[in-house]
């Protein structure tokens, strides 16, 4: 930041190189050879580096294979300060989809500010422009990631807390630490800053103040068409039941005998918990699962139940039947 330079680290590599702005030296609006305190970066698909210069209230693209002074195209901002659709107010966390559209948490505006590509001016997709905590509002906003469905999770810096915001909604929904309340609870945050998704799902937050990394899972749909992650446990219930009854007779000269006995009742619940899996679903289907497997499981146990006591009954009558066999002999 105070550097004024964006360095790249290369893996098992002992020399970063930088690749934008001038070490030491603070930009100006006049030119993007040079920048000013950066707080957001991103990097596209095609290895583009979108650098947030917050003191020039603009956001600008460098090439791939960009090197220390080398210019850039501003792509949000037109380096004045403002509050207009042109205009950004210390931009913050950056974020450009695959389609090359490009999100900024315009902190200062309280605002995220979309820009299509190749646009001159931008468009408020959440918050209101004014200082607030309802979910309608944002309060310093400082990062922001946008999932496929163009979901937004948001760092609403100054309220605590991180929205997930919906694709042309004018509210959003807290998803964690929603209290609003500062503190070092595992389930608060003091000053959220950045925030990334990793392939599972999981969301990473800097809780700035509180100087550490929370780590979310993030298990329920915004509607009942959201697509979300979540982590689910499939049961297995297999149940067998044998019921096996012998009744044996012998005559011979000189005595008769009965076996009457072998009245064998087995029954055998395995319960078996598959692997924990992560599943991308539906709101709407996750509940049709869970309405599926309750109504199965009550099934299996009647029918287990109404076996159960038809052995039983079943052996006591054959019981019976034995001994009114043998006082018939007698």
């Amino acid at each position: 930041m105070f550097n004024y330079r964006v360095v790249k680290l290369f893996k098992n590599k002992t020399n970063p190189i930088t690749i934008a702005g001038i070490k030491g030296v603070s930009g100006n609006t006049l030119n993007t050879s040079t920048i000013g305190q950066s707080y957001g970066l991103f990097v596209d698909s095609n290895e583009n580096l979108f650098v947030s210069d917050s003191n020039n209230n603009r956001v600008v693209r460098y090439p791939s294979n960009s090197s220390s002074g080398m210019p850039g195209l501003v792509v949000a901002g037109n380096d004045t300060e403002g509050s207009s659709a042109s205009q950004l107010s210390g931009p913050y966390g950056v974020y450009v989809n695959a389609a090359g559209t490009l999100y900024v948490a315009d902190c200062w505006n309280n605002r995220i500010q979309r820009w299509n590509k190749g646009a001159s001016y931008g468009v408020t997709v959440a918050g209101t422009g004014v200082i607030g905590n309802s979910l309608s509002q944002l309060l310093y906003p400082m990062g922001i990631v946008v999932d496929s469905n163009e979901y937004m999770y948001i760092a609403d810096t100054g309220n605590n807390r991180i929205l997930r915001w919906p694709p042309n909604s004018t509210s959003g929904e807290c998803i964690v630490a929603c209290t609003g309340l500062s503190g070092t609870a595992l389930d608060k945050l003091t000053m959220p800053f950045a925030l990334a998704f990793d392939s599972y799902g999981s969301l990473f937050v800097s809780d700035q103040i509180n100087s550490r990394v929370q780590k979310f899972q993030i298990l329920d749909g915004f509607s009942t068409t959201s697509t979300t992650m979540s982590t689910s446990t499939t049961t297995t219930m297999t149940m067998t039941m044998t019921m096996t009854m012998t009744i044996t007779t012998a005559t011979t000269t000189t005595a008769m005998t009965m076996t009457t006995t072998t009245t064998t009742t087995t029954m055998a619940m395995t319960i078996t918990t598959a692997t924990t899996t992560t599943d991308r679903t539906t709101s709407s289907e996750a509940s049709s699962k869970t309405s599926r497997t309750r109504s199965t499981t009550v099934l299996m146990l009647i029918a287990v139940l109404v076996m159960f006591f038809l052995s039983k009954t079943f052996s006591n009558n054959c019981n019976n039947l034995s001994y009114y066999f043998l006082a018939c002999i007698h």
